[in-house]
């Protein structure tokens, strides 16, 4: 299923004059771990638009979850 905010992730960088990695990084490096957190910080801060905001801190907030789980030491004596 194609996400929802496509377009916008395609033309961040056009738009925003950063690349999304850029903005990945600067919400990680500011501790901004919630969604709307990380909107309120991009608007607020940096005058991105709501929509831009949405769709950057849903591909960040995502990747940066995959990333925890896959980072995990999964112990196999544990019980689950």
């Amino acid at each position: 299923m194609p996400s929802r905010h496509v377009a916008d992730i395609r033309q961040v960088a056009s738009k925003t004059g950063r690349k999304l990695e850029e903005w990945c990084e600067l919400l990680e490096a500011n501790g901004v771990g919630e969604r709307r957190d990380a909107v309120n910080f991009l608007r607020d801060g940096y005058a991105v638009s709501h929509a831009f905001a949405l769709a950057i801190a849903d591909h960040c907030l995502r990747r940066s979850r995959a990333d925890e789980i896959d980072g995990v030491d999964w112990d196999e004596d544990e019980p689950w």
